[in-house]
């Protein structure tokens, strides 16, 4: 059985994420939780200069849905997406 959360390469054998990226997804991931956290639409809005609107609760929404999304990932899964996308896998 295979450790949960772990990815095989093309050869069938486990990746592992870089440090850099490892440490770039849990910063990320953690400073979009804690701003979303600290934050309410209005902020959101002053923050980046954009006034009430529907396109800028559609703008704040999407950010709620990120900062959800990145809840469901662990730093070592994000990391070893954001290799895989900088062709490091």
């Amino acid at each position: 059985m295979t450790e949960r959360g772990s990815t095989y390469n093309h050869n069938g054998k486990p990746t592992a994420a870089s440090f850099e990226s490892r440490d770039l997804a849990q910063r990320f991931a953690t400073a979009i939780e804690e701003f979303n956290w600290q934050t309410d639409y209005f902020k959101f809005c002053q923050l980046l200069e954009l006034e009430p609107s529907d396109y800028a609760y559609e703008q704040y929404s999407y950010f709620q849905q990120l900062a959800e999304s990145l809840t469901r990932f662990n730093a070592e899964s994000l990391a070893k997406m954001i290799d895989a996308g900088l062709g490091r896998e």
